[in-house]
């Protein structure tokens, strides 16, 4: 599980504004849902969450599995962190990890029914690459708490497990994708919400500890890496980690993106990419045409390149992703396909341009 494992993994193939899910379905049927998530985005493939399915497919619990001193009640529905067991088990758990361990941080299958499934159907024909997630390391520290409501992020050296569990979690998967689909490149994301309230009066956390725990987590996966923020946040702080793909919520939150023009222009020239989450989740996706959302993306991708950085338009289209703004686990099917169909138009009209 060390870092030095991690690979040169920047040489991968381009997704020329394929589509790329977020990851959480609404379906009670795994199978259905992995159908879907293949079907929908037959270029980038990656497993659903089905938080509807069990509680310990909620995206705080289901990376838990493995993780010293968590708690996950079923009954109660909720995870915390029993600070009295700390000590034992994390020498049980650094004991598997200076073992580089790996298989310690699976996934069993009442925490991610879909991935299994989904492993099961790989290679995939056309696909390029094979996609998963993690929780980001931001947004589990601030959001599970011990039994007294003090984030685990202010708990230092339970912490630092818990960071290096995560960034585990998504090394294991990208062992699993390579042995099931070895031609088809991993891309593993950090999904990080809590990142719109850094920053503010209610959070005490620098700018160095987000970028250095994202930068561990990213330094653990030999492929790409992605993190999906759901609203406005400090984009500019994001391309400053190693990350290779920035997922944003293109649809309500574009300007928000746009107004960091030199650290966008960076990133770009680095070879970071941008996965555009131009599709609303909601009903107003019944309301819009891919040609309009294309149109939206076609546009912004000219301002990311008038930038500077030595990138035409069309390689930032070539650097793209299109996905939909947010999860959809918390959507009825009928909306849910509805987004992730809409999805295949948009990219299929930009992918006509190209």
């Amino acid at each position: 599980m060390t870092e030095s494992k991690n690979v040169n993994h920047k040489t991968g193939p381009l997704p020329e504004c394929a589509t790329l899910a977020v990851g959480s379905l609404p379906h009670t049927d795994a199978g259905a849902a992995v159908d879907a998530m293949i079907k929908y985005n037959p270029v980038c493939p990656g497993w659903p969450q089905l938080p509807k399915i069990d509680f310990r497919e909620s995206m705080y619990v289901q990376y838990s599995e493995g993780m010293p001193a968590a708690v996950v009640d079923v009954e109660e529905r909720r995870i915390y962190f029993d600070v009295e067991k700390a000590p034992e088990e994390m020498a049980v758990f650094y004991e598997h990890y200076l073992a580089d361990d790996v298989d310690y941080c699976a996934f069993s299958p009442d925490f991610a029914r879909g991935f299994s499934l989904l492993i099961d159907r790989l290679p995939a024909t056309g696909a390029k690459f094979s996609k998963g997630q993690v929780t980001g390391p931001i947004s589990f520290g601030l959001s599970v708490t011990d039994d007294e409501k003090k984030p685990v992020l202010y708990h230092a050296d339970l912490f630092e497990a818990v960071v290096k569990t995560l960034a585990c979690k998504g090394r294991w998967q990208v062992e699993s994708f390579r042995n099931a689909a070895p031609e088809q490149h991993p891309v593993i994301f950090f999904d990080e919400p809590y990142l719109t309230q850094v920053g503010s009066a209610m959070i005490s956390l620098s700018r160095e500890q987000v970028i250095a725990n994202l930068n561990e987590c990213y330094a653990a996966i030999d492929g790409y890496t992605g993190t999906h923020v759901c609203g406005g946040t400090d984009w500019g702080l994001l391309a400053a980690t190693d990350v290779d793909i920035l997922h944003f919520d293109a649809f309500e939150h574009m300007q928000e993106l746009l107004i960091y023009e030199k650290e966008i222009a960076a990133f770009i020239e680095r070879g970071g990419m941008l996965a555009w989450g131009i599709v609303p989740t909601g009903k107003n996706a019944f309301d819009i045409t891919p040609g309009e959302l294309a149109g939206d993306v076609h546009a912004a991708a000219g301002k990311v390149a008038g930038f500077g950085g030595g990138v035409s338009q069309e390689d930032v289209l070539s650097r793209s992703f299109i996905s939909q703004s947010c999860g959809l686990g918390s959507r009825d099917i009928v909306t849910a396909e509805k987004c992730l169909s809409l999805a295949t138009g948009i990219s299929d009209a930009l992918r006509g341009q190209l």
